[in-house]
């Protein structure tokens, strides 16, 4: 499998390829008024508004900081009754990573109310955390990127 390697921090994380739409240049982004934190705000993208979540906010509670390999990963999420597209803003994409689903280790610490990294990974001697894009998008996000209609 073929995953997208990128950083968050210091800190390494993959995200596997299957469900991606785009990999976009971090560019601006509008707040959303009343979003958890987690949720850096939206932009428009082929003529509707993406929401963004900013993985390094999500993860370690600080934002991601602007460097040139900075992105915006968007990816189609479906959930039980909304679908769309959702970005991901991440530090440090520049490579792609192969792995088997037998490498993958079962994580050591696992939030089930916040869902999100499915296993751990060693590669070329450093730790990588697989994320979910799927289960990323927690249930009390819902009523903010969803609060219209669905797409």
């Amino acid at each position: 499998m073929l995953a997208l390697l990128f950083r968050l921090g210091t800190e390494q994380f993959a995200l596997d390829l299957a469900g991606l739409t785009a990999i976009l240049p971090n560019s601006r982004i509008n707040p959303i008024p009343y979003a958890p934190p987690e949720i850096c705000g939206e932009f428009n993208w082929r003529g509707r508004m993406v929401p963004v979540i900013d993985l390094r906010q999500m993860f370690f509670g600080e934002f991601c900081e602007w460097h040139l390999t900075t992105r915006l990963i968007v990816f189609r999420w479906q959930g039980k009754t909304h679908r769309g597209n959702v970005a991901l803003r991440a530090e440090g994409i520049t490579d792609t990573i192969e792995y088997r689903p037998s490498d993958l280790q079962k994580p050591s610490v696992a939030h089930p109310e916040r869902p999100g990294v499915l296993g751990t990974l060693i590669a070329n001697g450093k730790v990588v955390r697989l994320i979910e894009p799927q289960a990323l998008v927690w249930d009390s996000f819902h009523d903010v990127l969803f609060r219209e209609t669905t797409s």
